[in-house]
């Protein structure tokens, strides 16, 4: 069993390492303080996939466990003092404690529980090192590539504040290019602006999703994040960019958002050329499910409680495994302002997360050895 003790000092070390994404060598340091914690008896493998790195540690060898517990040691980017845990009464500070390094300590210690009692439940932790950029070498390979397929995938990655989460928002994030003629500002007729026709789909767009935009709900929405163009004010713009971002419901998909933004371009009669950047799936979790009642009633039990089911519009490692039909539970213990400088943690909220898990694990062991 993991003590608080030993939580805070494996959580304090992990946050001390900034694994920002991308930074192979950090990432690795952390890779390897974890795989310090894992039984001997724990099967391992280490895969390096362009970027980024894999760990999959499991109970045996199988890339279908009952089990899978999958998490992510990346964090976004923090001013120094962040990579130093803080203590204030029950809470902690730092980079990635609640996004998501709490559950790199939880999980390791139920692995190594099932393997002392050697249990015949099947438990596969998997840690991959970039989610905050997409997940495409780590999660995206462990679905597509590799063929790790738990029947049931436990990513505490949503859900703050013990909210089950029963579906997540898509993603798909588009290039637009745009392309035109340049020439003098005194003469802008002789020229064509490649900024009009971006600003025109703009207003385009803006019109079509200005209701889903302007309050919560569970519609799709759109967000222009970058555009560029221009060398000087005095010249007509032959080149421009767009970056725009859709979030979409599990009752929309990613072909239809495709072809309303194609059919609205050629409307424009603009040279403009659309590329698909990140996309993703909504995942959709059915709360009526046994196994996801199960959990709840394991987690009710723990923090004596009624567990909320919600939506999240945010998206992560889980959407990649979205058309395998593998039930996602996802909840978090209390926490938040996640990539933001005050990010915390509640201490007894998380080991009572722990505790949840640990019963909802052995009652799963349970029904093997009944």
């Amino acid at each position: 069993m993991l003590n608080k003790n030993e939580f805070l000092k494996q959580l304090g070390e992990l946050v001390a390492i900034p694994t920002i994404s991308g930074d192979q060598e950090s990432n690795q340091q952390a890779i390897n303080y974890i795989a310090s914690l894992l039984s001997p008896k724990a099967k391992i493998k280490r895969i390096k996939n362009g970027q980024a790195e894999i760990l999959i540690a499991g109970t045996n060898e199988t890339l279908n466990p009952m089990i899978g517990y999958m998490v992510h040691v990346d964090v976004v980017s923090a001013t120094k003092p962040r990579f130093s845990m803080k203590q204030k009464d029950n809470l902690i500070f730092g980079r990635g404690v609640s996004d998501m390094k709490f559950s790199i300590p939880l999980g390791i210690a139920l692995l190594n529980e099932l393997l002392e009692n050697k249990s015949k439940l099947t438990f596969s932790l998997a840690i991959t090192t970039d989610e905050e950029t997409g997940g495409f070498e780590g999660g995206a390979y462990l679905a597509h590539t590799l063929g790790w397929r738990p029947e049931t995938l436990i990513v505490p990655d949503g859900g703050d504040n013990l909210a089950f989460v029963k579906a997540a928002k898509g993603v798909g994030q588009f290039l637009i290019e745009s392309y035109g003629k340049s020439a003098h500002a005194s003469r802008v007729w002789q020229g064509k602006n490649a900024i009009t026709p971006l600003a025109q789909l703009i207003t385009e767009l803006e019109k079509r999703y200005k209701k889903n935009n302007s309050t919560e709900g569970w519609l799709t929405t759109v967000n222009f994040g970058q555009i560029s163009g221009g060398v000087s004010t005095n010249q007509v713009c032959d080149s421009a960019t767009l970056k725009i971002d859709f979030r979409y419901p599990e009752t929309d998909t990613i072909k239809r958002i495709t072809r309303e933004l194609n059919s609205l371009i050629k409307s424009l009669n603009g040279q403009l050329k659309v590329t698909p950047l990140s996309t993703g799936l909504p995942t959709f979790t059915d709360p009526n499910l046994p196994i996801v009642k199960q959990f709840l009633q394991a987690f009710e039990e723990i923090y004596l409680q009624k567990i909320e089911v919600k939506r999240t519009h945010g998206a992560s490692d889980a959407r990649h495994f979205a058309k395998y039909s593998i039930p996602i539970l996802m909840i978090k213990p209390s926490g938040g302002d996640i990539h933001m400088e005050s990010e915390w943690l509640d201490i007894d909220s998380t080991m009572k997360f722990y505790e949840a898990l640990r019963k909802f694990l052995q009652q799963k062991e349970g029904e093997l050895n009944d």
